[in-house]
């Protein structure tokens, strides 16, 4: 598998913090880069630190995996993630969940705008870019190309926008990307593709926070975050930066639909 290398060394605003730090640890999924990402959910950072009266802390990983083992390692108080990886950090790490996104999350299949393939049925034999196998965005485009009854290559890549940037490239006829972060990627990428068709669509982003949080603290960090993602003021431009269009507390039973991304992350997970 293709991967983006990064080199970044520091992935995230501030150093690496122990449990009884008073800086808030905020987990971002890295679905772009870090650099992208972290610059992304800024305006939360000082928002929720102007409300909480402490420092916040934006943090990633470089890649997926390791993501996933910072949230077993309960590197964060607070996590904004994928909804399989929720159902993860729920039942492999403890941590609560009490936001969801109001957006949904979409895999759209793009290409070249001007000499990329016309048609589904014009993919066959083609070279597809995925990001991270381990991303919900991933697992719904390798179902998409199943039920078109596709012959494929796929290549992983560490990002959405390096997926995309393979088929600006030529590299990959095709990539599958998530629809937010299409939305937001730098316009010399996103200019240059064009939509050819969608998968289906799951739940899209869920905030969860450690379980060894108080749940007085809890609900004033679940109150200080949806306050910004759903105020008038900020809330629009914020999702139009990195698509957190809104947030409601996540009811029972609300990620179901994602149980067998979560039981498939799990399995990969264990593969590795």
């Amino acid at each position: 598998m293709l991967r983006c290398l990064c080199l970044l060394a520091i992935l995230a605003i501030g150093p690496l913090l122990h449990a009884e730090s008073p800086d808030l640890r905020i987990g971002l999924e890295p679905y772009f880069t870090p650099r992208l990402l972290i610059s992304g959910f800024q305006p939360l950072q000082a928002a929720m630190e102007k409300s909480l009266g402490r420092p916040v802390v934006l943090l990633t990983a470089p890649d997926y995996r390791q993501f996933v083992r910072r949230i077993e390692n309960h590197d964060f108080d607070i996590v904004v993630i994928g909804p399989h990886t929720a159902r993860y950090a729920e039942e492999q790490a403890g941590y609560v969940p009490v936001l969801i996104g109001r957006s949904s999350l979409v895999g759209l299949v793009v290409v070249r705008r001007e000499a990329g393939p016309r048609q589904v049925g014009d993919l066959g034999d083609a070279t597809i870019a995925l990001p991270d196998p381990l991303t919900a965005t991933a697992m719904l485009g390798e179902e998409w190309l199943r039920k078109q009854g596709l012959r494929v290559s796929l290549r992983y890549y560490d990002f959405h926008n390096a997926a995309a940037m393979a088929v600006v490239r030529g590299d990959a006829q095709a990539a599958i990307v998530n629809k937010t972060a299409f939305a937001n990627m730098p316009g010399d990428i996103r200019d240059g593709l064009r939509v050819l068709a969608e998968t289906r669509s799951l739940p899209h982003m869920v905030v969860l926070v450690g379980g060894d949080v108080d749940p007085a603290l809890r609900k004033r960090y679940t109150d200080s975050l949806a306050g910004f993602v759903n105020s008038r003021e900020h809330g629009e431009s914020f999702a139009g930066r990195v698509g957190f269009a809104g947030a409601d507390a996540i009811k029972p039973g609300e990620l179901a639909p994602v149980e067998p991304f979560y039981l498939e992350l799990k399995r990969r997970l264990k593969a590795e």
